[in-house]
């Protein structure tokens, strides 16, 4: 049985974690090159003037959390837990992994996609029956040891995990469903998802981040996304991430495309103290195409730092970014967005666009969208804004009857709207309305049906698009050139 490891990130804890694992001795060799990168590898502290996201998370106190806290071995999960799994984003489903801490305590996969040979498992049980997949593509290219201080300490303390492969041709309709549960606390959880779609292939996945624990004592996730869309497959990346506000979250994600293979992220970020997250796709294959659709919401004193890249290095490839998010209460928002247009990827299109709405004058926010171009026959543009309600529609809203509260809420379910219609799932669709409402009103006792289609109330009261006053709005810029 395994044990937990005493608190303290140290060397001895990576070859201690490796040795109850029963690791290959290339699996260590990796962890320990890794743990060398972390040790030489300073924290990013962010830029000067920022709103210290980089700060806080590169002070955060690993020397009182344990970096390993497997599964207890009873089998019967806490009622929470339980709860949630009923609950879930998706209800069919081809395949299902749940990771308590550090262990993964479930795995399922539809029988029809096993005999077609689509491959659902635990990253420890790959690292003992798929050496050579593991080997070939975990943390190489798509996110590599040496990106950053925290993806060297995720390769070292990795645990658990998901392995998902998809042979050629295979089209999974069903999503599959990951959900990843913290309910101990001074606990550091390093959760890898490793994606392999092969060519012609695609996959819906849904990964779930959720916690359940009072205690005062924080909780860290790194967590790590790698997928390679292989030629012409089609990945759908959808995270849901509901921390609570004694849980942090640092999260590196990336898709490396090959030609005219198609991956779209969806990110929606509710919840935990403090998150630093990375996107990325690398468009490496002649007309691969990239989506990201990101949603937050943050109150309090949440600090949430996204940076994004969409990194074109290929012939005629496109990508789109479309961030919408709302702050309340004290929190600290940044958004840093990048287009990269590597000399050789002509024909390029790319388009970066963030929103965002202030429900506080204690928040505050910022977006800093940028351009690299290196290509000659390029359309990229990007723009951003941040405002408020405007007063002067909630008046109008109120002289109507409608409570302050209500005005407010229809407003902000208006701003969320058109990027909402963007998910592609449903159910999460749903789940992030329930979740918005849940933000406004303070209570959980409300059912889906209380979204108001804001549009529609629009129509009928009068408000207009106009409710949003975009003060200190950058405007959007437009890079078009061609040569003949």
């Amino acid at each position: 049985m395994a044990n937990t490891l005493a608190r303290g990130l140290s060397r001895g804890a990576v070859e201690e974690l490796s040795r109850q694992k029963g690791e290959p001795a290339w699996m260590l060799q990796r962890r320990l090159h890794a743990w060398d990168v972390s040790e030489s590898t300073a924290a990013p502290l962010g830029r000067r003037g920022d709103l210290g996201t980089f700060r806080a998370m590169a002070n955060f106190k690993y020397q009182d959390v344990s970096p390993y806290i497997p599964a207890d071995g009873s089998g019967t999960l806490p009622a929470v837990i339980q709860q949630s799994l009923q609950d879930a984003l998706v209800n069919e489903r081809a395949g299902h992994v749940v990771q308590r801490n550090a262990s993964v305590v479930h795995v399922e996969l539809d029988e029809a996609l096993k005999r077609q040979g689509v491959i659902l498992t635990d990253l420890d049980t790959a690292v003992r029956e798929y050496p050579e997949l593991v080997q070939q593509y975990f943390m190489t290219k798509c996110v590599p040891v040496e990106s950053n201080k925290y993806t060297a300490l995720h390769a070292a303390f990795w645990s658990g995990g998901i392995f998902l492969y998809i042979p050629k041709g295979v089209e999974i309709e069903q999503p599959i469903l990951s959900q990843i549960w913290i309910d101990s606390p001074a606990s550091a959880n390093f959760v890898h998802t490793l994606i392999i779609a092969d060519e012609q292939s695609s996959v819906r996945f849904v990964a779930e981040y959720n916690s359940a624990f009072e205690d005062e004592q924080p909780s860290i996730l790194n967590d790590v996304v790698e997928v390679y869309a292989k030629n012409e497959a089609r990945v759908e990346f959808s995270n849901m991430q509901d921390l609570g506000l004694n849980v942090w979250n640092v999260t590196n994600k990336n898709a490396i495309h090959e030609k005219d293979a198609s991956v779209t992220w969806v990110m929606a970020d509710l919840g935990s103290k403090v998150t630093l997250e990375n996107i990325g796709a690398t468009m490496g294959g002649n007309g691969s195409v990239a989506e990201l659709v990101g949603v937050f919401f943050t109150d309090h004193d949440q600090r949430l730092t996204m940076n994004t890249l969409s990194n074109h290095a290929a012939l005629a490839t496109n990508a789109e970014t479309l961030v919408k998010g709302v702050l309340a209460g004290q929190s600290r928002v940044e958004f840093e967005g990048m287009i990269r247009v590597q000399p050789k990827a002509q024909q390029t299109a790319s388009f970066l666009s963030d929103h965002t709405l202030l429900l506080s004058d204690e928040c505050r926010s910022e977006s800093i969208p940028s351009l690299e171009i290196g290509a000659n026959e390029v359309s990229a543009s990007h723009g951003a804004t941040t405002g408020q309600i405007d007063e002067e529609q909630l008046f109008y809203l109120m002289v109507r009857g409608i409570r302050r509260e209500e005005a407010e809420r229809i407003i902000v379910q208006g701003f969320f709207e058109p990027v909402l219609q963007r998910v592609p799932l449903e159910n999460l669709r749903a789940r992030l309305r329930r979740s918005i409402v849940h933000r406004m009103s303070g209570t959980d006792d409300l059912e889906a049906d209380t979204w108001v289609d804001a549009q529609e109330r629009w129509e009928i009261e009068g408000v207009d698009e106009h409710a949003i006053s975009l003060d200190g709005t950058k405007p959007e810029e437009e890079i078009k050139l061609t040569e003949y």
